[in-house]
């Protein structure tokens, strides 16, 4: 649904200046994909049919010998030829700008057309490049969650990229998804009493206040980058009446006199369950953290330049002990080992905030491994672990589950496989869950095979582990762009 929205933007570029990459945004969530890049033909984005489809729930087919792309979601039903630019829209003949193509085997469609047939709503922010999606009337949006590279065996596509080749030259007003929401807020006359009025919203130099006139106020927190953004979200609220009069098309929007953030916007931003949004835009990165108030309809927070924060994660512990040894040694005394040795040299950078899930033999449940880390805001999450399997496999493998984790587990994969020195079985995804719940970039690496002789003879040696540690501090210094 993200991708499809794309579609509605102008296509060329601004003079001669070389085009920036576009950001995709659907509902905070930044969509990451690989691969294909749309192209520019006649003065039309054509891209990836996935890049189109997958995302808003439709169901794609290919027919290999007519070269025939069938499109079905709900009534709509969409059938394109490639290279010709005559397609069946619901039986009806109409004729498209440009013609379907297949480039190094990715079926290419055009974007507009597509998306003028899926009813899809946008905004752009000019200032970041920023294409912010969401369907009509889908009130109840939810972030994606999943991978978004699907492939589907009868159409011959690959993953695409989300980096539309050129700039909007009439984009909307900017926005980040503050509009998805349809704000039917009831005033004072809300029939649900347990949705409450948010009166006030106060951004000061250094705190911010929120005010109910009842009940309690408990957001759920997102940090997000590429813009930085810190987004609020307070469920079983709705916007008071001064509040709600200074919406624009569902979005509000405070100055600010805070030297860490930008501007402050605002929007009833679902209905079910009714939910008040707040995003702080940032100048630079900076962290939030809840403040106690005397007020129990009173939500109030710092905002505090932030620190880079690391969480290192040594899998399982105590009556945990992971996978047994060919050789009879537990997985968690390895992994508990090599997280110890990269938390100590992640310490010699002063930069950086490093904190463990667990440093001794504790059991630590796993959702409580993700609450730490999500709690404190970490900005990357690093868990270690050991394999097991028939005693013949050997190697490593990293594991990511969320989109905006893939750049982090191919960083960690790249310095860990040499440095490992066991054969090389590539990046993956899962759905563990400490790389599934967590909200920053999240990683698992299976470090090798305590089932082989060879890997578990290897893994259990000071130097392997001094090396392999110093390879995963490399990579994080990296992914987090420290010289």
């Amino acid at each position: 649904m993200l991708l499809v929205s794309v579609l509605l933007l102008p296509t060329t570029a601004l003079g001669a200046e070389a085009p920036k990459a576009i950001k995709l945004f659907l509902n905070e969530k930044r969509l990451v994909s690989s691969e294909v890049e749309p192209r520019i033909i006649s003065g039309n984005t054509i891209v990836p049919v996935r890049i189109i489809v997958e995302e808003i729930g439709a169901k794609v087919t290919w027919d290999e010998a007519s070269k025939k792309v069938t499109i079905v979601k709900d009534d709509v039903n969409i059938q394109l030829v490639i290279n010709s630019k005559t397609a069946l829209i619901k039986g009806k003949k109409e004729v498209m700008e440009v013609a379907p193509i297949i480039d190094k085997g990715n079926t290419m469609l055009p974007l507009r057309f597509i998306g003028q047939q899926m009813g899809i709503e946008f905004t752009w922010d000019a200032s970041t490049s920023s294409v912010h999606m969401f369907k009509k009337d889908e009130s109840d949006s939810k972030p994606v969650t999943g991978p978004v590279d699907v492939v589907d065996d009868n159409t011959p596509t690959k993953p695409p990229t989300t980096t539309p080749p050129t700039t909007p030259t009439n984009p909307v007003k900017p926005g980040d998804g503050t509009g998805t929401g349809t704000g039917t807020g009831t005033g004072n006359n809300i029939p649900d009493p347990n949705v409450h009025l948010v009166q006030s919203i106060v951004l000061t130099d250094k705190d911010l206040t929120v005010t109910a006139k009842d009940g309690s106020l408990v957001p759920t927190t997102m940090k997000l980058a590429n813009p930085n953004r810190i987004v609020l979200d307070f469920p079983n609220t709705v916007l008071d009446e001064p509040l709600k009069k200074l919406l624009v098309k569902n979005a509000g929007e405070l100055s600010s006199k805070n030297p860490l953030v930008e501007k402050v916007r605002f929007s009833n931003f679902n209905d079910n369950p009714a939910t008040v949004r707040i995003i702080l835009d940032l100048k630079s990165t900076a962290d939030i953290k809840a403040q106690s108030s005397k007020l129990p309809n009173q939500w109030k927070a710092t905002i505090a330049e932030h620190q880079l924060t690391v969480v290192i994660d040594a899998g399982h512990g105590d009556n945990d002990p992971g996978a047994l040894s060919i050789t009879g040694r537990h997985e968690k005394d390895f992994t508990l080992s090599m997280a110890k040795k990269v938390e100590q040299l992640l310490l010699q950078d002063k930069r950086l905030n490093v904190l463990m899930t667990r440093s001794d033999d504790t059991f630590i449940p796993l959702d409580d491994r993700v609450s730490f880390a999500n709690n404190i805001q970490s900005d990357l999450f690093l868990s270690i672990h050991g394999n097991s399997a028939k005693a013949s496999v050997s190697g490593t493998e990293t594991y990511y589950n969320r989109p905006e984790s893939a750049a982090f587990a191919n960083v960690i994969h790249k310095y860990a496989v040499p440095a490992i020195g066991f054969p090389d079985r590539k990046v993956r995804e899962a759905d563990f869950r400490v790389i599934t719940k967590t909200t920053m970039p999240a990683v698992l690496l299976e470090v090798g095979y305590l089932s082989n002789k060879n890997d578990e003879t290897a893994m259990y040696k000071d130097a392997f582990q001094d090396k392999l540690a110093a390879a995963l501090v490399t990579a994080i210094k990296e992914y987090l762009n420290l010289k």
